[in-house]
């Protein structure tokens, strides 16, 4: 069943789970085989350590699975390695086990109640779904009448709802992310069942995304208009990291500087009709010839007249279809001057420990990574202070739109010293590999 994108409801940011101690929360999977009888050992137990849980009476799946379809990919990738690693596991997913003609809500809540864990993938997508948060407050029920362990993952920065956001999980970036996940998934009920005073706050380590911050305008934003961004007060995310408000102010105070352009041709009508009359001039160059009888004159008189026309004929086409392709051109220019006002903030907010990135006009990503070891890397060469705060201004904006997704360039291994980042590229990592694409000539600061 397809998930249908609905309307942002309401705000909030779930909390993780201390690494060290706590059992952080999962994400989806697929079913194992129906008619696998034996459980497999759990990753990272020793010898005589129990299975997965067996199933109690009336339960058919070990995990029930919500996702956006967006994420399926990703599930599933992850739910084949699952299935390699526990034989047996039975996952539920709503394409392969909901009944076929069945009421969908009937399906949500019977396989949500013959379940005994259930896995929310968390993501923008998620909250946007109706379906899945349907699915999500089914699961809260049964987690309030039947002590159902609710087990979400952070699979992308994401505004939760309220109602979710008390719910401790695990983060897809970690770098033990699945085994974790596996050990989760042997571990009964009972002792999952915690009182929410004893879970740990929210823990930060280098590289973790705080908040994707949408412009205040969104609604009403035309395609060739930046958006604003409110610096009335710190988002909470990033209260615990950014503790003077005048800091935040004044960096978001620069993205908000940057202008929507004011040509008559931001309108796509201008665009179009402007577009169309120079097509007509190019036609009315190309036939001038024909209408004014140039065949009674000279041959040298002939070839400067059709050389003329068809240059003019030519120069009109072009303009005309520079003139549609108006709107992508400004685009691209105003992301130029956005991400180099992304970098003139980060000069600001990067000795706190925090990155702002931006890809479109109306979306900002703020990460948290700690950037000392990499500015010592810098200043081992020489000017390293003005190389580093170079570095910042060009490649700060993409570097943490990288972390946000976590997603990075290649990095070739033994292309340079080992990073100073635990899961994927570190600053300085970044920086050379850019530098190295783009052909500049300068140290490699790693």
């Amino acid at each position: 069943m397809a998930r249908i994108r609905e309307e942002h409801l309401g705000a909030g940011f779930p909390r993780r789970l201390d690494a060290a101690g706590e059992r952080p929360l999962p994400l989806g999977g697929t079913r194992g085989r129906p008619g696998a009888a034996r459980m497999g050992s759990c990753a990272g137990e020793e010898g005589g350590a129990p299975g997965i849980p067996p199933l109690r009476p009336g339960d058919q799946f070990h995990l029930f699975v919500s996702y956006s379809s967006v994420d399926a990919v990703w599930t599933h990738g992850l739910t084949g390695r699952l299935e390699a690693e526990l034989p047996g596991l039975r996952v539920c997913l709503h394409e392969r086990d909901f009944t076929p003609g069945r009421n969908v809500l009937e399906n949500m809540a019977g396989c949500i109640q013959q379940s005994q864990k259930v896995l929310l993938v968390l993501s923008e997508d998620f909250v946007q779904s109706r379906w899945c948060l349907l699915e999500a407050d089914l699961s809260l029920v049964g987690s309030c009448l039947e002590r159902k362990p609710v087990l979400p993952v952070l699979l992308r920065p994401c505004r939760v709802p309220l109602h979710l956001s008390h719910l401790t999980y695990l983060e897809a970036t970690d770098g033990r992310f699945f085994q974790k996940l596996v050990q989760l998934l042997c571990t009964p009920n009972q002792r999952l069942a915690r009182p929410p005073a004893l879970r740990s706050a929210p823990a930060l380590y280098s590289g973790k995304a705080l908040l994707t911050l949408d412009c205040i305008n969104r609604d009403s934003l035309s395609s060739w208009e930046v958006g604003s961004f409110s610096t009335l007060a710190v988002p909470d995310a990033l209260k615990e990291v950014l503790e003077d408000p005048e800091l935040y102010k004044r960096a978001v105070g620069i993205l908000n500087s940057v202008r929507s352009p004011r040509c008559f041709l931001r309108y796509l009508g201008c665009r179009v009709i402007l577009a169309i009359a120079l097509m007509l001039l190019a036609v009315v160059f190309l036939f001038i010839p024909f209408t004014i009888g140039f065949v009674a004159r000279q041959p040298p008189q002939w070839f400067l007249v059709i050389s003329a026309n068809v240059f003019l004929c030519l120069f009109f086409m072009i303009l005309s279809v520079n003139t549609l392709c108006w709107l992508r051109r400004s685009s691209r220019r105003t992301l130029r001057e956005l991400a180099c006002r992304v970098g003139e903030a980060n000069l600001l907010l990067a000795p706190h420990s925090v990155l702002v990135g931006c890809e479109t006009k109306n979306k900002l990503y703020f990460v948290y990574v700690v950037l000392g070891d990499c500015k010592r890397a810098f200043l081992g060469a020489p000017e390293g202070e003005a190389a580093f705060q170079e570095a910042i201004l060009r490649f700060s904006s993409s570097y943490a739109c990288c972390l946000a997704h976590a997603h990075f360039p290649h990095w070739e291994e033994g292309a340079g010293a080992p990073g100073h980042l635990e899961v994927g590229l570190c600053f300085c990592q970044f920086v050379s590999l850019q530098l190295r694409r783009l052909g500049a000539v300068g140290v490699n600061p790693v």
